[in-house]
């Protein structure tokens, strides 16, 4: 049996608790739903919806980081004639710590033929948009990391 006395039982107890802190910090809750009538192997080009334009430089950003993940996944992105129209939502404020925030960020997938939603993605909570801030990086990552369902 291990006993810690004093100084080592205090650094052990703020060594569990900074691990515990770090760990459900960066656990994030992404959730996604999609019409299971779908057949997503079967579209493969997308283009974004126009901007809502509450930050372009946020938006900017978002699809940057999905062009680069929709790629990678084997997606084309098509300014016309695309198979899937891409749209993003958020809800934009300046945050109490001198720092621009979101309070969650949600992807929409239509079929761009009959702008049916087949498709939805949302990272709920609070995410950072400082450049030195990967939250938005890792808000766009987890919700795609979803698409397409398999």
């Amino acid at each position: 049996m291990c006993v810690f006395k004093g100084k080592e039982r205090l650094a052990m107890m703020a060594t569990v608790l900074l691990s515990v802190t770090i760990m459900v910090g960066c656990a994030s809750n992404f959730k996604y739903s999609y019409d299971a009538k779908t057949r997503f192997p079967d579209l493969k080009s997308y283009a974004w919806a126009p901007s809502s334009s509450l930050d372009p430089l946020v938006e900017t950003n978002v699809r940057d980081f999905a062009d680069q993940l929709l790629a990678q996944k084997g997606f084309k992105k098509m300014p016309e004639k695309a198979d899937l129209m891409i749209k993003m939502g958020y809800e934009f404020y300046y945050g109490n710590k001198n720092s621009y925030e979101l309070q969650g960020l949600n992807l929409f997938i239509y079929k761009t033929e009959n702008k049916e939603l087949v498709w939805r993605g949302t990272a709920p909570g609070t995410i950072y948009t400082d450049a030195s801030s990967r939250d938005l990086k890792h808000a766009v990552e987890g919700i795609l990391s979803n698409f397409p369902p398999k």
